[in-house]
C-alpha cells in the first residue's frame, strides 16, 4: 500500500461478501495515505472524463475509490487503457470486489457475444494481482481482536469458528434490522414470530436446533396483532430460511433434516438488551424443556429460568437432576425453596446436596493432580462426583485474560478456592503473582510468603496498594507498546493480581477502585487477570464505582465464583446489574 502510495497503479481487494474488504482497505487509506485526495465516484460515472479533470486539479496526490468495482467497467468506465493512463498520472486506484464476481470475470472465455464489460473486466483483471481478504480469520488476527473492549466484537470473536468476524459484524446487524421492519404491514409477521420462536428458545437455554414442525406450532402464540396482514406459512418459512449478504438466514440449518436454529447474532443481540423485546414466554420455557436433550442443557435452561425470575421452570429444570444425585441442582432448589419460605423443603434439599461428594465440607487435594492445562489456560478447582473436573479458562483464546471475582459470606471458603487458584498458576510457571492482602487477619496469603512464591505481597498499607497499582497500570502500557503478551508463556507470563477483602480497600480510597477499573478494561489484551475477592457484589462493595462493578461482574467475558447459601442469588442480582433491569442496587 506504501509503494501505491508514492508511485500509483491500482490494488484490487476481493473476498467473500461481508468479508472485509471495504473495511479493510478503509483502514489502509487511512494509514497509507492520509493526505490523499479521494474521489469516489458513483457507479456508472464517466471515468474516462477524470485525466482531464486530475490534470486541472491543484489538488495532489489523488486516490480513486472504486468500491464493488464491477459497477465501473466499460468503454467509459475504467478499462486497461484509462489504468495505464491513471498509472502514469501516479494516481493509487483501490477497488474491491467480490470474490464470486472476480472468478467471472477473470475466468471468462472473451467473445463476440459477451457483453463489453465482462470482455472490458476480463482484460483488466488480467494486469491486477487481487490480494484476497478471507471469510475467517488467522489466528494472529483473532488474537488482537481480543483485545478490544467492543461487546460486539468480542461476541464475533467468540463466533469466529464457525463465522468471520467480519460478516458476523456485517451481515449481524442486518439481519437484525430485517427481522424488526418484518413486522410490520405488507411485512412478514408470520416469518417474523417464525424467527421470534427460534430465538426465544436459544435464549432459554436449548442450545440446539428445533424442528420445523414444533416451530410451526408455537409461532402461532406470537401472531397476536390482528391488523398485520399475515403471509402463507410456505412464504415465511422461505423469508426466514432464505440467506442474505452471502452469509446466512435468520434461521440457520441444524444438524438433522428440517431442524433450524436462529442465526447466533440474533439472541447475543437481543441477550444485550432483553428489555426490547419482553420476557421469553412460559410456553417457550415448558418447550424447551420437553425437547432437552442431556443434562447439560437441562442445568442451563434452569439457569437462564432462575435467572429470568422464572423459578417454577428452573425448579422443572433442576429437579431430576437433584434427584439423580447432582448436589449443585439440589443446592440451588435448596435456595429457591428458601426464598419462597418453605423451609421443609429448603431442609429436604440441603440433605440430598450432603449426600454429593462434590459439595463436602472438605476439599481433598491430590498434589499428583495438574491444576492447570497449559493447551487451553485452564485453572481446575475440584471435581465432580463422576471425577470429571471443575474449572475456568484465565485466558480465553480470541478474547484475552479473564478477570473475576470470588464472593460470599465469611466462612464458605473463598479464600481456599483462591488458594488452589494460586496453586494452579504456579505450577504453570506461567504467570507470576500479585497478591495483596486487605483482610484482618493478614494470613490469606501466608503459604506464598516464606517460599517467595509470589512476586509481589503487601498487607493492608493504603500508600503501597496504591503504589502496586499504578506500577501495573504502567506494565499494561508497556506491554501494549511492546506487544506478544496476548498468551501468558515461560517467556511472556501473564500476570495475576488478587485482592483479599477487596471492598475495604475500594472504601478506604476511590483512586484504588479507578487504577483497578483501568486494569480490569485494558489488562486482559496484554496478560494482565485482576481477582477480587469480596462478600457480595453490591455496589458498596466495589467502593460505589458503577464502572467497575459492570467490568467485573460481566461473566460473559470474566470468571464468578458466587459460594455459600446466598451465592446463587448473588448471581442472579449481579446479572440484573449488568442488564440495567435494577434501578437500584439489588442487595441496599
Amino acid at each position: 500500500m506504501k509503494h501505491l502510495a508514492n508511485h500509483g497503479g491500482m490494488i484490487l481487494l476481493t473476498g467473500d461478501s461481508t468479508s472485509g474488504k471495504s473495511r479493510t482497505a478503509h483502514h489502509a487509506i487511512h494509514r497509507c495515505m492520509p493526505n490523499h485526495a479521494i474521489y469516489a465516484p458513483t457507479h456508472g460515472t464517466h471515468l474516462d472524463e477524470l485525466p482531464n479533470h486530475l490534470m486541472e486539479s491543484d489538488e495532489s496526490p489523488f486516490l480513486l475509490w472504486l468500491d464493488d468495482l464491477e459497477g465501473f467497467l466499460g468503454k467509459r468506465g475504467m478499462n486497461p487503457t484509462l489504468l495505464q493512463v491513471l498509472e502514469d498520472m501516479g494516481v493509487a486506484i483501490v477497488a474491491t470486489m467480490q470474490d464470486e464476481l472476480f472468478e467471472t470475470y477473470a475466468n471468462l472465455q472473451p467473445h463476440r457475444e459477451s457483453h463489453p464489460s465482462l470482455r472490458i473486466g476480463n482484460r483488466l483483471l488480467r494486469a491486477v494481482e487481487p490480494i484476497f481478504i478471507p471469510r475467517l480469520w488467522s489466528a494472529s488476527e483473532i488474537e488482537r481482536a481480543s483485545g478490544c473492549n467492543d461487546a460486539r466484537i468480542t461476541e464475533a470473536v467468540a463466533h469466529s469458528a464457525m463465522y468471520g468476524v467480519s460478516e458476523y459484524l456485517a451481515a449481524g446487524p442486518a439481519l437484525m434490522e430485517d427481522w424488526k421492519r418484518a413486522q410490520r404491514v405488507h411485512g412478514h409477521p408470520r416469518g417474523a414470530a417464525l424467527v421470534q420462536t427460534a430465538v426465544d428458545m436459544a435464549r432459554a437455554g436449548f442450545s440446539g436446533a428445533v424442528d420445523i414442525n414444533v416451530l410451526e406450532e408455537l409461532h402461532h402464540r406470537y401472531l397476536t396483532t390482528s391488523t398485520l396482514r399475515i403471509e402463507s406459512w410456505e412464504d415465511a418459512k422461505a423469508w426466514a430460511t432464505n440467506v442474505r449478504f452471502g452469509v446466512s438466514g435468520l434461521l440457520v440449518r441444524g444438524d438433522y433434516e428440517e431442524t433450524w436454529r436462529a442465526f447466533d447474532y440474533l439472541p447475543d443481540a437481543v441477550k444485550r438488551n432483553e428489555g426490547n423485546r419482553g420476557d421469553i414466554p412460559d410456553f417457550i420455557w415448558q418447550e424447551a424443556l420437553n425437547l432437552c436433550p442431556d443434562d447439560d442443557d437441562r442445568w442451563l435452561i434452569g439457569m437462564r429460568a432462575y435467572m429470568a425470575g422464572a423459578n417454577d421452570f428452573a425448579i422443572a429444570a433442576w429437579e431430576p437432576l437433584a434427584l439423580n444425585g447432582n448436589g449443585s441442582a439440589a443446592s440451588n432448589l435448596a435456595v429457591i425453596a428458601s426464598e419462597m419460605g418453605d423451609r421443609p423443603a429448603a431442609r429436604y434439599w440441603r440433605h440430598l446436596e450432603a449426600q454429593d461428594a462434590f459439595h463436602a465440607k472438605t476439599l481433598y487435594y491430590d498434589p499428583k493432580t495438574p491444576l492447570y492445562d497449559p493447551e487451553t489456560g485452564r485453572i481446575f478447582t475440584g471435581a465432580y462426583r463422576d471425577g470429571e473436573k471443575v474449572g475456568f479458562s484465565l485466558y480465553k483464546p480470541g478474547v484475552g485474560a479473564a478477570h473475576g471475582i470470588i464472593v460470599g459470606d465469611k466462612g464458605v471458603g473463598k479464600s481456599n478456592a483462591l488458594t488452589v487458584i494460586l496453586l494452579g498458576l504456579l505450577m504453570s510457571q506461567r504467570y507470576v503473582l500479585f497478591l495483596v492482602d486487605w483482610s484482618a487477619e493478614q494470613d490469606s496469603f501466608q503459604p506464598f510468603k516464606e517460599p517467595q512464591a509470589a512476586y509481589h505481597i503487601s498487607g493492608n498499607n493504603l500508600s503501597k496498594s496504591l503504589a502496586t497499582l499504578y506500577n501495573l497500570t504502567k506494565i499494561i502500557e508497556i506491554r501494549k507498546e511492546k506487544g506478544g503478551y496476548e498468551t501468558p508463556s515461560v517467556e511472556t507470563p501473564g500476570i495475576f493480581i488478587a485482592i483479599e477483602e477487596a471492598q475495604t480497600l475500594f472504601n478506604s480510597s476511590s483512586k484504588a477502585a479507578s487504577l483497578c477499573l483501568r486494569i480490569a478494561k485494558e489488562g486482559g489484551a496484554v496478560g494482565l487477570s485482576l481477582f477480587l475477592v469480596l462478600p457480595d457484589a453490591s455496589l458498596e462493595s466495589f467502593g460505589g464505582n458503577k464502572g467497575l462493578r459492570t467490568e467485573m461482574t460481566n461473566h460473559d467475558l470474566n470468571v464468578g465464583y458466587y459460594m455459600g447459601g446466598k451465592g446463587l442469588q448473588m448471581m442472579r442480582d449481579a446479572k440484573a446489574g449488568q442488564s440495567g433491569q435494577d434501578n437500584e442496587d439489588p442487595y441496599e
